[in-house]
């Protein structure tokens, strides 16, 4: 099996000019599934649908297929990342038991002035920055 970064995505552009050949990208074992399939087939392959974002090759607003073997990395449990693992779950217990309510209000006027985040998210980042 694959180790992840070493399969190469394969792509097929929909809209115009795709005609009506069934892709490979969007095939099991030479059975059709259609346009715009995603998700996870057993595990055998993963199917995902994604626009173009005008970057590496694509052309903005248009859609690609990505069809990839289904990998299991081999070292989920290693030493290294621990530490972090540990952190998340102590921030996670914090943020549940630890925290006022008044402390979760100023994380997320905090967060809302930064943009993208929830307080939640916030405290999280910081915690497992300041901890891991």
């Amino acid at each position: 099996m694959a180790k992840y970064g070493t399969e190469k995505f394969g792509t097929f552009k929909y809209g115009l000019g795709g005609g009506s050949k069934a892709p490979e990208n969007a095939s099991i074992d030479g059975i059709w599934l259609g346009f715009a399939v995603h998700k996870q087939f057993g595990h055998e392959w993963i199917f995902q649908v994604c626009p173009g974002n005008g970057y590496y090759g694509t052309r903005l607003g248009h859609l690609y297929q990505k069809k990839y073997a289904y990998i299991v990395p081999t070292s989920i449990n290693n030493i290294e990342g621990q530490p972090a693992r540990d952190a998340m779950a102590e921030a996670v217990l914090n943020w549940q038991t630890v925290l006022t309510t008044e402390e979760k209000t100023a994380y997320n006027r905090k967060a809302a002035k930064q943009g993208g985040l929830s307080g939640y998210n916030l405290y999280i980042g910081e915690y497992i920055e300041a901890n891991a």
